[in-house]
């Protein structure tokens, strides 16, 4: 039998009370509890992007970068970056043609120089990050000095240069001349010779960067895999432990010792029984934490990616982490149903999955907020961290329930909309069937009728008959009196004359007779 709405509201509100419990205890475990324990989110991530180095401040940066940040925003000091090597400089000067003008120049004139200067590649804040020189700037140097970014000129050219763009040297005026003009420049070798000192610079340091961020990315998603996988087993676990332990102290209070133990006794058997509970919970704590580890791995990734277009503050990395595995559970839940629910109740358990992660998301986004204002009272200042992750994770937890409910008590009023319909159209579907039921009858009245209609007319035509053969009748019957009449009257006739030829004979008799 079908429960009725007033039911159902009460079913829900026994279950609001169970969810707060449960939430609350969930909350303050996991993302309040647990993860604030083992996790050290940092600004930025775990990985440092080119995004972040270029344009963040250095909370932005992870530890390991922090000496290449700084060796970014020096000052431009060319003393301490590697001179070109005497090998270089005779490649360069060998076939004695000057890389700007295309003419044979006497190599002893011939000087290497940089196409794209040292000031401007040591300017460029991402190559710090690419060749890591916050320990050195070695790699720095070689890349600098590689023959891609060196043309053998003449000092004429050379020494003028100095640090400025070839191109823009070459269209600055002197003595009402250009540069170009003064010295004899080839507009196309420049271009070509800067093209290719860009593209090789570009691609080294993007292949360098490459290398770098794979290995961390992987090195930290790996580390907080592991973190979010333990965070998840611990969390079924203790979950467990709080929720028996609260029941059973609530039952022992309710009622009482069993008579024929003591206290201890009870306490322990209790005890024993929720560890029993908690040990039964291990198979579903492997499986969260393989869960978690995709989700700590996946968050870390999508942290790193999101970085490299905007910078996200350490909370924001918080609320993606803890976001991403509730989300993971609810899409699971949605797209791939378990075998004990309809695609409708998953949607259901889906939705209020995703409205705790709303929810949880919020918290961590206002704990700070609250941790300041706490810390804002002196005697509260040593346990703000504690206090609002307490209370937010608190807050957070019945939010997370009582959403729950109205999205149960949502899908309940649909339920019982749906039954209400399916009886008006089992309702309906009986009247079609008492209609059609009536629509047969008036046609076999009304065929009834017809055949009423047809009966009444062959009975006429027959009383028709009748009265044609009573007519008939009446005709030879008095045709029939008229013969008898006749017939009366010819007999009559017969009798006289066989009476006048009994008397005739009877007179010759007696005439013979006398005779």
């Amino acid at each position: 039998m079908q429960p009725t709405l007033t039911e159902l509201k009460e079913q829900r509100l026994q279950k609001l009370f169970n969810d707060c419990q449960q939430q609350v205890i969930a909350q303050i475990i996991g993302p309040f509890g647990l993860s604030t324990a083992m996790f050290e989110d940092r600004n930025g991530g775990n990985v440092t992007t080119v995004h972040n180095f270029e344009n963040a401040g250095a909370d932005y940066v992870a530890e390991k970068d922090q000496k290449t940040y700084a060796a970014s925003r020096e000052a431009y000091d060319r003393s301490k970056l590697k001179d070109i090597k005497q090998s270089v400089k005779d490649n360069l000067k060998a076939p004695g043609v000057d890389g700007y003008t295309g003419k044979q120049v006497d190599p002893a004139h011939l000087e290497a120089d940089h196409v794209t200067a040292l000031k401007k590649i040591h300017g460029t804040r991402k190559n710090h990050l690419a060749y890591n020189t916050g320990e050195n700037l070695d790699r720095l140097s070689e890349v600098a000095n590689n023959t891609e970014n060196l043309v053998a000129t003449h000092r004429e050219v050379n020494n003028p240069k100095r640090a400025k763009d070839i191109l823009e040297f070459a269209d600055e005026v002197v003595d009402g001349q250009t540069q170009a003009e003064r010295l004899d420049l080839d507009r196309e070798r420049m271009s070509a010779a800067k093209a290719r000192s860009e593209q090789y610079l570009e691609r080294t340091a993007n292949r360098a960067i490459l290398v770098k961020q794979t290995g961390e990315v992987l090195k930290t998603g790996f580390q907080q895999a592991a973190q979010m996988g333990l965070r998840q087993a611990l969390g079924v676990l203790l979950n467990e432990l709080v929720n028996g332990l609260f029941n059973e102290i609530k039952t022992l209070i309710k009622h009482g010792v069993e008579q024929g133990k003591t206290l201890f006794d009870e306490i322990r058997q209790r005890l024993a029984g929720v560890m029993a509970r908690v040990l039964k919970k291990i198979p579903d704590a492997i499986s969260q934490l393989f869960q978690g580890g995709l989700s700590g791995f996946m968050s870390n990734l999508l942290t790193f990616v999101l970085n490299g277009f905007v910078s996200t503050a350490k909370r924001f990395v918080t609320v993606i982490r803890e976001g991403l595995i509730g989300l993971f559970k609810a899409f699971k839940i949605i797209l791939f149903p378990p075998a004990h629910l309809t695609a409708e109740q998953a949607l259901q358990e889906g939705l209020k999955l995703l409205s705790a992660v709303v929810m949880s998301s919020v918290g961590l986004l206002l704990q700070e907020t609250v941790k300041t204002f706490i810390a804002s009272v002196p005697f509260l200042l040593p346990v703000a961290e504690i206090l609002s992750s307490a209370l937010i994770g608190t807050l957070s937890g019945l939010l997370s329930a009582f959403i729950a409910y109205q999205i149960d008590c949502l899908f309940d009023r649909h339920g019982y909309d749906e039954r209400f319909m399916d009886e008006l159209i089992s309702g309906a579907r009986s009247g079609e069937v008492f209609a059609h039921g009536l629509l047969e009858l008036s046609d076999s009245s009304l065929r009834n009728v017809g055949a009423y209609n047809q009966s009444i007319v062959l009975y006429q035509g027959i009383g028709q008959a009748y009265g044609s053969a009573g007519r008939m009748a009446d005709a030879t019957l008095a045709s029939l009196e008229r013969t008898v009449t006749q017939t009366h009257e010819q007999v009559a006739k017969s009798v006289a004359t066989i009476e006048y030829i009994a008397s005739s004979q009877r007179d010759i008799e007696d005439f013979l007779g006398t005779l």
